[in-house]
């Protein structure tokens, strides 16, 4: 299903290091590229491979999870540079779920 190939590339790109995601999104502005990838892209394939049973609901509570943060990382202005990619510990976070998530669906 291609729908499940796009969102495992999607949270390969959450999970990556910052150096990583900085290359794979050269040209733009790379925070605001990876929560709007996640949480707007993301989350529509999740929904649906949820409801088509492709994923269970334990995949797609982490992957909420992971967009409840970009959510809450959005009222704070600090965090969408370059350099927060790098030392922000909310992006370590964001990663860290990508990566438990990345490892259940792979």
């Amino acid at each position: 299903m291609q729908c499940y190939d796009r969102f495992v590339d999607i949270v390969k790109q959450i999970s990556m290091n910052a150096n990583e995601q900085i290359v794979k999104l050269k040209g733009t502005i790379a925070a605001d590229e990876l929560a709007n990838d996640f949480s707007e892209i993301g989350m529509m394939y999740a929904k649906e491979l949820l409801e088509n049973e492709w994923i269970t609901q334990e995949q797609y509570t982490i992957a909420k999870t992971i967009d409840e943060m970009l959510v809450n990382m959005s009222k704070r202005k600090e965090l969408w540079s370059e350099e927060a990619l790098f030392n922000a510990e909310e992006w370590d976070e964001c990663r860290k779920k990508g990566n438990l998530l990345l490892k259940m669906i792979e």
